[in-house]
């Protein structure tokens, strides 16, 4: 992996530098182009001043800020990158709270924080606290043209950083309108609800999603190929069904489904 940013962590009086890593990457996904429909040749996207209808090349085009209705101010990357802010090339610390505590709504983008020369020591030190005590460090960042919340916690020998949402970046569940009403829900239903999740109950082992969609569009695009159609989906109905029934039924092919798993377990 390639550093994308480094800088120093900071917490007290402790300064740990530091190298930012992406935790993720993109998966090999089947990419769509955008074709002319007539040539399927490749489009470009092109800039287009409207007042003028040129073309505008990037040498030509600067960041800028609306201040009023139509009207913008620029700004160089040079003003940018002088912003003073104390978080420019500082993951700056501020406290330390339970895991539990943040939502996990609030969680955005996974970085990985690694020890830059001379700080592997206290790099560790941190780590080993967070360990111990339980904690995850909360803090801010600024990376390229913005500055974040962060979570910081360990993850194996490393720290991992998480860039937060702004509480005013959440939106409400209370904002959904089907949600006013009051539903009532008969015990046995909800017995049963209870016994149905106890019974689908699985340990989170993330190598085994995989995308059905990757799969079909690759059959799609295999089948265009050789002047092939594919069978039509059949589409998903929401039909009105008596729940209790429902339950049943779902509890039924649950334990069912488990007593098979377990037998092909013990078989092999």
């Amino acid at each position: 992996m390639r550093p994308i940013w480094s800088g120093v962590l900071s917490f007290g009086l402790i300064t740990v530098p530091v190298k930012l890593y992406a935790a993720t990457e993109a998966g090999d996904e089947v990419r769509f182009h955008l074709l002319d429909k007539d040539t399927l040749t490749p489009i470009k996207e092109v800039r287009i001043n409207p007042d003028t209808g040129k073309e505008v090349p990037w040498d030509r085009i600067v960041r800028g800020v609306e201040y009023a209705k139509g009207k913008y101010v620029a700004l160089s990357n040079e003003e940018l990158k002088a912003l003073p802010l104390p978080s420019t090339h500082t993951v700056d610390i501020s406290g330390f709270v339970d895991a539990d505590q943040i939502d996990p709504v609030f969680f955005d983008r996974a970085y990985f924080l690694g020890p830059d020369k001379g700080g592997a020591k206290a790099y560790e030190l941190l780590r080993e606290a967070l360990v111990e005590e339980h904690k995850v460090a909360l803090g801010k960042v600024a990376i390229r043209t913005r500055e974040y919340p962060v979570a910081v916690r360990p993850e194996g020998r490393a720290l991992m950083m998480q860039t937060l949402h702004y509480a005013d970046e959440i939106r409400k569940a209370s904002a959904i309108p089907e949600l006013n009403g009051k539903i009532t829900i008969h015990p046995n239903e909800r017995k049963m609800g209870k016994q149905l999740i106890a019974s689908m109950a699985v340990s989170f082992h993330p190598e085994e999603f995989k995308s059905d969609y990757k799969k079909a569009l690759q059959a799609l695009v295999k089948a265009k190929l050789a002047g092939e159609e594919l069978p039509p989906q059949k589409a998903a109905t929401a039909k009105v069904i008596d729940l209790q029934e429902a339950l049943r039924a779902s509890l039924k092919h649950a334990r069912s489904t488990g007593r098979r798993a377990r037998t092909k377990q013990l078989v092999s």
